[in-house]
């Protein structure tokens, strides 16, 4: 048996709303470069700051430039690990094979 929590927290994803049950991952490679970009910052400066801030800029990236969200049951977000402070970055995402009913992409 397949734990949608758990599946979706190896592809990288993180919940970033307990009351409205969504998750997001972060959907590019180069998104410390995005953020490089907007913050005005070197490659260089962007990484020691999201060093010195584990988690911060990768929960800011999720919220505001992903496109990669999905609206999950209470029960699975509840077994996702929360976006604040998680440090995952970019992971390769597999093919879902979840339940359509289970898991619903924000368009």
């Amino acid at each position: 048996m397949v734990v949608i929590g758990e599946a979706l927290a190896k592809q990288g994803y993180c919940r970033i709303s307990l009351r409205k049950n969504i998750v997001a991952r972060i959907d590019v490679e180069n998104w410390a470069e995005v953020l490089a970009q907007h913050f005005d910052k070197t490659l260089h400066e962007m990484f020691t700051a999201i060093r010195e801030n584990p988690g911060l800029y990768e929960d800011l990236f999720r919220r505001d430039w992903s496109k990669d969200h999905l609206v999950v049951s209470l029960t699975t977000a509840r077994t996702v690990p929360s976006s604040f402070q998680c440090t995952v970055g970019y992971e390769e995402k597999e093919a879902n094979d979840f339940d359509s009913e289970l898991v619903k992409v924000i368009e």
